[in-house]
């Protein structure tokens, strides 16, 4: 059984029969020509004349060396505006020519890694793909920049920059990055002035609870890149608690043949200290020490007692009794006849 032929494929073929048997069709099909001509003609006559049109050109570096990383890549496109006769600009729109513009790494000169293609360069590469009467109008941006560093880069430690404090009851265990490194991109120049890369500016203070945070490495040298450009910013954080240790008083530059002796020989240091810490320290990181030049004037036999040592991580330190009494023992070597 045949198909039967859609509807309105019949309708449209019957419009078309009746329209070409109408007294007017002739001179319809008479009226589109002369309207074709005008056409024509009028293309004809306006491409003759002068304009102006924009063509965004896509920029491309090539034959960059395999040890070379752009940090700072050419601006993706430029806007370049030309003015000729309507029909040549249309050829450069319908062939392409203005499509990409090409650039070579090698004919480049590389001032501390960076290069600038200026205007004049730009228009003598521009000029090389139209025609002699074409004229460059102006390009934006008349100056193209890109930064070249060597691909390997140099692996630089992280660094906090800012300010980081707990409150009165907590402390600060440990300030950490991960990654606690990152590679550097840049001319050798700068590397070699660089020991570190530091963070933003970062401020916490009145801590009371650990804190975890992303931060991006932005250098202010333009064509520096780092790898990776983020790194996350741990801050341990806990409480203190009190404890008190034992410290035996020492004397110190006593002459020879002279010692101290304090009563008591041991006093009550009291501090506070983080909870991860409280195990670690001891009576072994503190010392008392008197110095025998505190003594040569004193006539009370009593002596304040300072610490002369601590650890770093403790705080709050309190000495019980905050002086004592003492007396200097001679000791007279003995002598055999």
């Amino acid at each position: 059984m045949a198909k039967e032929k859609p509807h309105h494929l019949e309708h449209t073929k019957r419009f078309i029969r009746n329209f070409l048997r109408i007294n007017d069709a002739g001179e319809f099909l008479v009226f589109l020509f002369f309207l074709l001509a005008a056409f024509i003609f009028w293309y004809l006559t306006t491409m003759n004349h002068e304009y102006e049109m924009t063509y965004n050109v896509k920029t491309e570096l090539r034959n960059v060396p395999k040890d070379v990383l752009l940090t700072e890549p050419l601006p993706k496109e430029i806007e370049v505006v030309l003015r000729d006769k309507g029909d040549k600009l249309v050829e450069y729109k319908a062939r392409g020519k203005m499509k990409i513009l090409a650039l070579d790494y090698r004919q480049h000169s590389h001032t501390m890694g960076r290069t600038a293609i200026h205007g004049t360069e730009l228009e003598k590469l521009l000029s090389a793909k139209l025609a002699s009467s074409t004229q460059i109008v102006s390009i934006t941006p008349d100056t193209l920049k890109y930064y070249a560093a060597n691909a390997h880069g140099v692996k630089l430690p992280v660094r906090l920059k800012g300010e980081i404090k707990a409150d009165r009851q907590h402390a600060i265990e440990r300030i950490e990055f991960y990654p606690d490194s990152v590679t550097v991109y840049a001319s050798r120049q700068i590397t070699d002035t660089m020991t570190a890369v530091y963070t933003p500016h970062v401020r916490y203070t009145e801590l009371d609870d650990s804190v975890k945070q992303r931060l991006a490495l932005e250098s202010k040298e333009w064509g520096v890149h780092y790898s990776p450009s983020e790194v996350t910013l741990n801050v341990a954080v806990s409480p203190y608690v009190n404890k008190s240790v034992q410290v035996p008083v020492s004397g110190y530059l006593f002459p020879y043949g002279q010692q101290l002796k304090t009563f008591p020989s041991k006093v009550k240091v009291s501090f506070r200290v983080s909870l991860d810490d409280f195990r670690q320290v001891t009576e072994k990181d503190f010392k008392i020490l008197v110095k025998h030049s505190q003594l040569r004037d004193n006539t009370s036999g009593k002596v304040a007692l300072t610490i002369s040592e601590a650890p770093g991580n403790v705080s709050d330190i309190v000495i019980e009794p905050q002086e004592v009494d003492y007396l200097i023992e001679m000791n007279t070597p003995y002598t055999a006849y």
